[in-house]
């Protein structure tokens, strides 16, 4: 696994069976085609007092799949989903909230000042409305809503597990759209080498 097997797998939870239910299929000029995946293992990878880490499963693809011009080659496939502990995320979420409000407030007023800038033929009048729309910018990029731009929304998370307690405060949010990736079955995960990106995957 990328985590326990990779350079620093103290950050890794370890790897854990998965129990495949149901295996994929697809139809093909030949009919229905199965995706059989096995040795499914998941793993949680984790820093030190971060707020999120990461949702690693991964599978064995014993043959290649093969629709039309496409083809998922056999090896290795790997899932990974982004996980926040979920307080952490709603203080986030917040945060984020509040600087696209500031964020917003000052777009319109750089807005309002380009428009007027480009309306009025008094050249003091255009260098103070451009002076006035370089002030905006500047607090927009203040609000820092550009660092968190990627931050995930209520919608797009799930509720994966609940504390000890009982109270699910400090349980953990998975964000629905992960990425699908694939490594030589004999390569190791100390290196990018060898490493593909295949696409996207999402969770239902």
């Amino acid at each position: 696994m990328p985590g326990a097997d990779g350079p620093r797998p103290h950050l890794s939870s370890g790897p854990h069976r998965i129990h495949v239910a149901h295996h994929g299929s697809f139809i093909s000029m030949d009919g229905l085609q199965n995706v059989e995946l096995t040795r499914g293992t998941w793993e949680l990878v984790w820093r030190d007092k971060s707020p999120a880490g990461l949702l690693i499963c991964g599978f064995q693809l014993d043959k290649d799949a093969v629709r039309n011009a496409a083809m998922l080659q056999k090896g290795n496939l790997y899932l990974t989903f982004p996980v926040w502990r979920k307080k952490a995320l709603e203080e986030k979420q917040a945060k984020k909230h509040a600087a696209e409000l500031e964020y917003k407030e000052f777009e319109t007023e750089r807005n309002d000042q380009i428009q007027k800038l480009k309306d009025t033929p008094n050249l003091l009048e255009k260098a103070i409305h451009f002076r006035e729309a370089v002030k905006a910018v500047e607090r927009m990029d203040k609000t820092g809503f550009h660092l968190m731009i990627n931050l995930p929304s209520k919608d797009e998370v799930f509720d994966v597990s609940a504390d000890r307690t009982g109270d699910d405060g400090d349980g953990l949010k998975i964000v629905k759209t992960g990425t699908l990736w694939s490594k030589l079955t004999n390569s190791d995960f100390h290196s990018n080498d060898k490493q593909t990106l295949i696409g996207s995957v999402s969770l239902q």
